[in-house]
């Protein structure tokens, strides 16, 4: 593996963990610099979402209810053929939302799969699939009340 494969697996991994960040501090504009502009995201029971301008509200509206979100990444795979990629890595999210009937605390784990393209500003995903592996916990902390 070449300098400029690993350079890349970095940035991709990077640009993930970018977006985790910035969904739990509640800073979806910093979506822009994950996503191109007419994205497609698939986050399986929340829903297909197309641009980011979309995405951008549908993470509020899932996120801003909640006390504390906290997404972890691991696992991060890329496989690179010029100016495109497709990558993923592994997820847990923990979501708390207190004074929930039936509980606190909800989480569950998955996989993100990316299609990515080189731009001029970076490494930018053009697709997001989200599958759930699995999940515990009281599933009402995620909706408002």
């Amino acid at each position: 593996m070449g300098i400029h494969t690993v350079i890349d697996k970095q940035a991709i991994k990077d640009l993930q963990v970018h977006y985790s960040m910035s969904m739990d501090a509640g800073e979806y504009d910093k979506l822009d610099d994950v996503f191109i502009p007419d994205v497609i995201a698939d986050y399986g029971h929340a829903g297909q979402h197309q641009g980011v301008e979309t995405i951008k509200g549908a993470c509020a509206n899932a996120l801003d209810v909640l006390d504390t979100a906290q997404h972890t990444n691991g696992n991060h795979w890329a496989e690179i053929d010029g100016d495109s990629a497709t990558a993923g890595c592994y997820f847990t999210v923990h979501m708390y939302m207190e004074g929930t009937p039936g509980g606190d605390h909800y989480e569950m784990g998955g996989r993100y799969d990316d299609d990515l393209i080189r731009t001029a500003a970076g490494w930018r995903i053009t697709r997001r699939t989200l599958t759930i592996l699995w999940s515990e916990g009281n599933d009402q902390v995620r909706f408002k009340r």
